[in-house]
């Protein structure tokens, strides 16, 4: 936790380089090399196949919000409320669900189950990126 706006990600041995890619805004997953299987969160096993082997894989950064929350409370100093996480289905794998901020309004208005979104980084005040989710027009999807 930080005293700034937002809480820092905690970096760790499977996670570390997706904080990495999403620096350089780039949104990537893990994709198992003995099945396949791309899967959210990171982790150091297949839970399909049990390989140990994986690899990362850009994605494309487009899905549609599966549910949201708006809080309401300040959880750390600094943080902004009212403020709205979604999860969102990616169009790559649909039993994939990531988790990010809401770039459209702050109290959540205007977001539905299966709104097409697609990804966006915002720097916090630490100037640390995180993944931010943005309703796409249809045009964008064409």
């Amino acid at each position: 936790m930080n005293g700034g706006g937002s809480p820092l990600p905690v970096l760790d041995r499977d996670s570390r380089p997706l904080w990495e890619a999403v620096a350089r805004h780039e949104l990537n997953v893990q994709t198992c090399e003995g099945c396949g299987r791309l899967r959210w969160p990171p982790r150091a096993m297949c839970g399909t196949c049990g390989s140990f082997s994986w690899r990362w894989t850009p994605a494309s950064g487009r899905g549609q919000v599966a549910s949201w929350i708006v809080n309401r409370h300040p959880f750390f100093p600094g943080m902004a409320v009212p403020s709205v996480v979604v999860m969102v289905r990616l169009d790559d794998a649909d039993d994939v669900l990531i988790p990010g901020g809401w770039a459209g309004s702050p109290d959540g208005s205007g977001l539905r189950v299966g709104l097409p979104v697609r990804v966006g980084f915002e720097e916090n005040s630490e100037g640390v990126s995180l993944l931010v989710w943005r309703a796409e027009d249809a045009e964008d999807r064409g």
